[in-house]
């Protein structure tokens, strides 16, 4: 945990001890409870501040970010193109692949959240739709239902390049 968090978990618990301790007298310190508002106020701060830093680095030391979530979408649209008209197996295959390397996506879109909650809310939003749309292609395959497994498997494939689309209106 970074130092400006930690800094401000102390003073977050400090504050709310103090409070509790203060509000509990008869008659309560009221400037004891006011002093301890405002070490909770600080705290939290910090640990915001630390949370954005945290956030911001990951975002430039390639862990996260737009051009690592472009890159990770990119290779998965590619690979389902490959995969459209091959035959039940190869999808199943293919398939199981894509949604491992997937699986990262959500942990690397953690950086996101610095171009604000709406935005990534929505490319969550549409990936997620498109992660789970693939998962039942995967299923209607496994199971031997093709025609459903196709449609499912399209369903995801306009996902993710809608989740492209949305992450290339990121880049500055």
């Amino acid at each position: 945990m970074e130092m400006k968090k930690l800094i401000g978990n102390v003073l977050l618990t400090a504050g709310l001890v103090a409070g509790a301790i203060t509000a509990a007298r008869i008659p309560p310190m009221w400037g004891g409870l006011a002093a301890s508002l405002v070490v909770m106020g600080a705290g939290i701060f910090l640990r915001r501040q630390g949370a954005k830093e945290e956030l911001h680095r990951a975002a430039q030391s390639g862990t996260g970010g737009v051009r690592e979530l472009e890159r990770l979408i990119k290779e998965s649209l590619e690979k389902l193109e490959k995969i459209m008209d091959a035959p039940r197996e190869k999808v199943v295959e293919e398939l199981t692949e894509i949604l491992e390397e997937l699986d990262e996506f959500a942990e690397k879109a953690q950086p996101l959240r610095i171009e604000g909650l709406m935005t990534y809310g929505t490319i969550m939003s549409v990936f997620s739709r498109g992660e789970r749309a693939l998962n039942r292609a995967w299923s209607a395959f496994a199971d031997g239902y093709e025609n459903e497994g196709r449609r499912y498997l399209r369903y995801g494939y306009d996902d993710l390049r809608e989740t492209l689309q949305a992450l290339k209106t990121l880049k500055v």
